[in-house]
C-alpha cells in the first residue's frame, strides 16, 4: 500500500471516527493539476505537494450519514485539519441548464465535473478532444459479423512516408460504416513486416496511408504504470508496403471514438500530424537505449501443413526468448502463432502471447496445438 506522509499525518489528526470518500490530488504553486501529474507524483510522493480532496462522508461515529448535501458539506469542511485534507468545492444546481453553465464557467480550470443527482446516480462530465488521424490498417469481426469492420489502426504522419502508430479505434461506427468500410479499405491493402493484433485476436490488414479520419477521445496519456508509452514508427513504400523504423515514445488515447471520414484532409504532417496531440500532452522524454540489445532466440518451433481445395494451409508455432526484458519495453518470452490459408478471405492471421518463463512458452504452444492441430495436419521437418 502506498504511504503518503502528509495525508497520513492529516488522517491521524482527525478527532472524529469517520469514513471519507475522495481523491488524491497533486498541487503545483497552490493549484491542483491533472490526473497525469498525480500519476507521476505518486512515484515519489515525498517530493510533491500531494493532498486528499474529500467529496463525501459515508460514516460518522459508526453510523451512515444521510443528511442533506448542504449539511454534509459543512461536516466535511469542519473535519479539515490541514491543507493535506480538504473539502472539494461543491455547488447546488437545479437544472441541466445550470449544470452546463457551471461546466462552461470552470472548463478552463478543471478536468471536469462530477454530478450527483437527487436519485443517487452519479455522472461525470468531461470535455472531449478531437484529432485527425491516418488509417494504417483495419481488422474485421468474426462470427456472425464476419466481414464487418471491427477496429481501425490509427496513427500520425511524422514526415515523408513515416507514420507513428498511436491507437486502435473500435467505437463510434454506424452499422453501415462497419459493413461498407472494409469493402473500401480492402482495395488499399498492402504488405507489411509489422503485425498488430486486434481485439478479436486477428491481425490487422495494413492499408495504404490515404484515409484520414476524425476521432474523439476523453484524454491523452504519455505513460502507463509509470512507464513511457512506446509504439512502432512505420515507413511506407509503395512497392514494399510497411517496414519498422523502431519504437518511439508517443501517446495513447482514452476511449477513442470514430467521428467521420475527413475526405478534405490528406495523410500528411500538416493535416494529420503529431502537433495537434503533442500540443496537449507531450510524449515522455526519450531516453537513449543501449544499441547493444541481445538478439531474440528461437527456443521452440513447430510447423504443420494441410492440403485442401483452396491450397496448402500452414500453422506455425514459435517460442522466443527476447533477451530484451531489461529495457522494460519487452517481455522475457513470446509465443507467436501464425495461421495461413490461401482459401480464406483473410489468408494470414497471427496471435502473440506474452510469457514469463520458458516453461510457460512450452505449455502455451502445447495448448495451441491441442486446439488448432487436428486430423489431417502433417508436421514439417
Amino acid at each position: 500500500m502506498l504511504a503518503i506522509p502528509a495525508i497520513l499525518k492529516a488522517a491521524e489528526a482527525l478527532q472524529e471516527d469517520v469514513i471519507l470518500a475522495g481523491e488524491i490530488c497533486c498541487f503545483v504553486d497552490g493549484r491542483s493539476t491533472s490526473h497525469r501529474e498525480v500519476s507521476s507524483a505518486l512515484a515519489n510522493p515525498g517530493k510533491h505537494d500531494i493532498r486528499f480532496g474529500v467529496f463525501d462522508i459515508l460514516e460518522h461515529k459508526g453510523e451512515a450519514v444521510t443528511v442533506e448535501p448542504k449539511e454534509k458539506n459543512g461536516m466535511i469542511a469542519s473535519l479539515s485539519t490541514s491543507d493535506a485534507l480538504f473539502a472539494i468545492e461543491q455547488k447546488l444546481v437545479e437544472s441541466r441548464k445550470d449544470i452546463m453553465a457551471l461546466f462552461k464557467e470552470v472548463a478552463d480550470t478543471v478536468e471536469g465535473l462530477v454530478v450527483r443527482a437527487s436519485n443517487g446516480i452519479v455522472y461525470k462530465i468531461k470535455p472531449t478532444y478531437t484529432l485527425d488521424m491516418v488509417v494504417l490498417g483495419y481488422a474485421e469481426s468474426t462470427g456472425d459479423r464476419e466481414g464487418w469492420m471491427r477496429e481501425l489502426l490509427l496513427g500520425f504522419c511524422t514526415g515523408k512516408n513515416t507514420y507513428q502508430i498511436v491507437t486502435k479505434c473500435g467505437g463510434g461506427f454506424s452499422e453501415k460504416d462497419r459493413q461498407d468500410m472494409p469493402k473500401q479499405l480492402e482495395k488499399l491493402s498492402v504488405q507489411s513486416e509489422y503485425t498488430e493484433v486486434s481485439g478479436a485476436k486477428t491481425a490487422f490488414i495494413m492499408v495504404k496511408p490515404e484515409w484520414v479520419v476524425e476521432v474523439s477521445c476523453l484524454d491523452l496519456i504519455d505513460e502507463a504504470g509509470g512507464v513511457p508509452i512506446r509504439k512502432s514508427l512505420l515507413k511506407f513504400d509503395g512497392k514494399k508496403g510497411y517496414s519498422i523504423e523502431g519504437n518511439f515514445n508517443t501517446l495513447s488515447l482514452i476511449s477513442p471514438n470514430f467521428v467521420r471520414i475527413r475526405s478534405d484532409k490528406k495523410a500528411n504532417e500538416q493535416d494529420a500530424g503529431t502537433a495537434q496531440a503533442y500540443a496537449l500532452v507531450a510524449p515522455a522524454e526519450e531516453k537513449k537505449m543501449s544499441e547493444d540489445l541481445g538478439e531474440s532466440k528461437v527456443i521452440m518451433r513447430e510447423v504443420f501443413m494441410k492440403a485442401g481445395k483452396g491450397g496448402t494451409a500452414v500453422r506455425k508455432f514459435v517460442g522466443l526468448r527476447t533477451n530484451k526484458e531489461a529495457t522494460g519495453q519487452y517481455p522475457p518470452f513470446l509465443v507467436v502463432f501464425t495461421d495461413y490459408s490461401g482459401g480464406r478471405k483473410t489468408p494470414l492471421e497471427q496471435e502473440l502471447f506474452l510469457c514469463s518463463s520458458e516453461k510457460e512458452v512450452h505449455a502455451k504452444i502445447e495448448a495451441l496445438k491441442e486446439e488448432n492441430v487436428k486430423k489431417g495436419w502433417e508436421v514439417v521437418k
